[in-house]
């Protein structure tokens, strides 16, 4: 989730919020199959716990039921906040004693959330699974759950999608008990090749291949719609996987959401509490920059976007994706494939604009985010490989093109998104030049690079890029 504002107060939540916390005096267990257990994994120790305590919050309206266990592990923002609940109505059970848990964890850590998924299974068994997560820094295939408090390094602590994938391997006995959904609620994470990186573990994955807002960019009816979807879930615990997974989705609002000129003072510094000299500037600065013929000077609008996969089918999508790799590496000295791929590149749906391309620009991009120093190495598959078939006469190209259009539309089973957004549920990696190739979005030396990943290993993905962008050593070397 794009972490860009700062966190309210807990003292303003529990205000507004009625229930309780309170330690399990007795075994908080169902040893009996439940239908379904939900799993919230609350990576929070960053500016999002605010959302994490009133996520807590709000399940307890929802509460657990015999047919419906609702387990949540939270990570705030402060020294020993880290919890484990059993949630019931109106009350969140601390577990920590009774599992003798500690009361400070650290979430971008595999094992933390391998052993969170362990101990689920073992004391709240069922015949489905889901496993949500929240965290801000969410970064595609660069990695997930980001844990502010961890000192050790000097970039921020994320969890790599080989690593995340690796826990969920361990946790599901190499695949043999899938997680029946996976919603990941951070930014970016709609990827091929974090699908293809979960899939053997995983039967559905709900994500988004844009920036997800908070609550406070514009109010909650525009966020992950977890509260809505785990009630209806209680209330249908006849519910399969896919109807859960499509529910998440068919339940989001999505919206156009542009940003403006001092958009990180007025909400960061300010936090919405500015004077309306500042708004009049804003205004008048930002439409100046829209007004400009060069659109690389306009400011930064996301349109956002929620999809449900089916992993089963996502090899189909892999191979595709492979299969028009090697024709276009095969056609690399055509002038016609070259400038097709140019004219695609140029044209197509990019994604993570709320992050800066650059991170020495960091400082002016929060208060004027411009399309030119704006991240936009994630695409969207679908609409390149049309917009490559529309550019190219090559007739084995164009089968190719279409049969990764095929094998998308039958794995994306659900997509919100804008009227006029070509986002068609599942993104890629394809930086425009060299220079970004494994350029990590939180610093200077990526802590896992494309080559580790299984999709770049199993496709000649990461091959074709390398050519195309002239890249003839590593793909991270100029």
């Amino acid at each position: 989730m794009p972490k860009i504002l700062h966190a309210i107060s807990l003292s303003a939540i529990l205000l507004a919020t009625s229930f309780s916390i309170m330690a399990a005096e007795e075994p908080v267990t169902s040893r009996d199959i439940a239908k379904w257990t939900v799993m919230y994994y609350l990576c929070c120790d960053n500016h999002a716990s605010y959302e994490a305590d009133k996520i807590v919050a709000n399940l307890t309206k929802v509460g657990s039921s015999r047919d419906f266990n609702l387990i949540i592990l939270k990570d705030g923002d402060q020294i020993g906040d880290s919890a484990l609940y059993y949630i019931e109505e109106g009350e969140a059970r601390n577990l920590n004693s009774f599992h003798g848990w500690p009361e400070e964890l650290d979430t971008s850590d595999p094992n933390t959330l391998l052993s969170f998924i362990r101990l689920v299974k073992q004391e709240y068994p069922a015949e489905h699974y889901a496993l949500i997560i929240l965290s801000d820094y969410g970064s595609g295939w660069q990695g997930i759950c980001h844990d502010a408090n961890v000192k050790d390094k000097e970039t921020p602590s994320l969890m790599s999608i080989p690593s995340f994938a690796d826990a969920l391997k361990k946790a599901t006995s190499d695949g043999d008990e899938k997680i029946d959904v996976l919603g990941l609620m951070p930014c970016v994470m709609g990827m091929l090749e974090v699908a293809y990186e979960v899939s053997p573990y995983v039967n559905y994955m709900v994500a988004s291949e844009e920036h997800m807002l908070e609550e406070l960019d514009k109010g909650p009816e525009y966020t992950w719609p977890y509260l809505e979807t785990t009630w209806n879930l209680k209330n249908n615990t006849d519910m399969n996987p896919e109807d859960f997974a499509t529910s998440i989705v068919n339940h989001y609002k999505p919206c156009d959401f542009p940003l403006w000129v001092f958009y990180g003072y007025m909400v960061l510094v300010k936090k919405g509490k500015y004077g309306r000299f500042t708004e009049i500037l804003s205004n008048l600065l930002t439409r100046f920059f829209n007004r400009l013929r060069n659109p690389s000077w306009h400011i930064v609008s996301l349109h956002t976007t929620l999809s449900a996969v089916n992993l089963s089918k996502i090899n189909k999508v892999s191979r595709a994706v492979d299969n028009l790799s090697s024709l276009l590496i095969l056609n690399k000295y055509s002038d016609d494939i070259k400038n097709a791929i140019s004219y695609a590149r140029s044209r197509v749906r990019e994604y993570g604009k709320l992050y800066v391309k650059n991170r020495a620009t960091v400082i002016y991009y929060i208060d004027f985010p411009l399309e030119r120093f704006a991240f936009n190495s994630f695409v969207d598959l679908y609409d390149l490989v049309r917009l490559i078939n529309e550019s190219t006469d090559n007739r084995a190209i164009g089968y190719a093109c279409e049969d990764v259009v095929e094998s998308l539309e039958n794995s994306v089973i659900a997509n919100k998104v804008m009227p006029h957004d070509n986002s068609y549920g599942l993104s890629i990696y394809f930086p425009e030049h060299r220079r970004y190739c494994n350029r990590y979005i939180w610093g200077d030396e990526i802590p896992s690079p494309y080559e580790n990943l299984r999709f770049s290993q199993d496709t000649h993905w990461d091959d074709f890029l390398r050519e195309y962008l002239e890249i003839y050593s590593s793909i991270y070397e100029e």
